[in-house]
């Protein structure tokens, strides 16, 4: 084949064991990926991708082709992290991949002003809890709070993200302790095994609300108890603390970039700036401004 797109075609495929999944691995919709699909099993005179009942698999013919596609895959990435290391002063752009609440609550304005210093510095700011595929150029630098970051990038763990019980003042006045109820993320209990050991283990799960920063904004207006980041709940007037005062280690930040791109100007500029950023907001994420 002399198409990248039909070795995308056949690695996403692969990987998305349905048309569904591989057509928004490729960013197109359902009946491109069929289309396109038809059209290489006609192209080549046999069966290279088939239906089973777990999903689309490549045929032995197809498998031959999933090596290739692997090979110019790995060098196509190669050239675009090239490309992207190209700039050797402080100029180019940068894409940083980072959670929304992060960036409002603690980096935004900092970060405006690092443009204005570095005017030649384009700043594509990706606001997201998806978490960027490096490898794959989504982006340069990414911000990730886990306590297990992938082991081949590189950086620094930058701080940690500390959590506490909260609640809003009217809400614990004038609601009976057996009506409080709990604002969570997910209702599995896989992600509410801390309630056991909150203030309150006996109260039971009221909303859920996916979105970190939505989730504060109800509890700040009285819609339960939250257990809450310190550097997002302690900027909302009406929460406040209930239980034990002293916060407890959530999950680390870590700060980390692509090896290929670690000496590039621009990018160990901002590492640094983000580094020492983040370095010094260690008592807002700790709960004492």
């Amino acid at each position: 084949m002399e198409d990248w797109d039909a070795y995308r075609l056949i690695l996403a495929i692969h990987r998305g064991k349905t048309l569904r999944n591989a057509a928004k691995i490729m960013a197109v919709n359902h009946s491109t990926v069929a289309r396109r699909l038809a059209q290489l099993n006609h192209s080549h005179g046999y069966t290279l991708v088939e239906s089973t009942p777990s999903g689309y698999a490549l045929t032995l013919a197809g498998q031959t082709l999933l090596h290739t596609a692997q090979q110019v895959e790995a060098l196509v990435l190669a050239d675009r992290h090239a490309q992207r290391a190209k700039h050797l002063d402080h100029s180019g752009q940068i894409t940083l991949s980072l959670p929304p609440a992060i960036a409002q609550y603690l980096l935004l304005e900092d970060l405006a002003a690092f443009i204005k210093r570095y005017p030649n510095i384009r700043l594509v700011m990706q606001c997201s809890y998806h978490i960027a595929d490096i490898d794959n150029c989504e982006a340069d630098i990414v911000i990730r709070v886990a306590n297990a970051p992938s082991e081949h990038l590189v950086g620094h763990r930058a701080g940690a993200v500390y959590v506490n019980y909260y609640a809003q003042e009217q809400y614990l006045t004038n609601t009976a302790s057996e009506h409080y109820s709990w604002l969570v993320s997910s209702a599995d209990d896989a992600h509410t095994l801390w309630i056991k050991q909150s203030p309150f283990p006996h109260a039971p799960v009221g909303l859920v609300i996916d979105d970190l920063i939505v989730r504060h904004e109800a509890a700040h207006t009285g819609l339960g108890l939250i257990r809450g980041a310190c550097y997002i709940a302690d900027t909302m007037e009406q929460l406040k603390v209930v239980g034990d005062p002293e916060p407890l280690e959530f999950a680390q930040i870590w700060l980390l970039t692509h090896p290929t791109l670690i000496e590039v100007p621009r990018i160990k500029l901002l590492m640094a700036e983000l580094y020492t950023l983040l370095r010094q907001r260690h008592n807002q994420l700790k709960g004492s401004l």
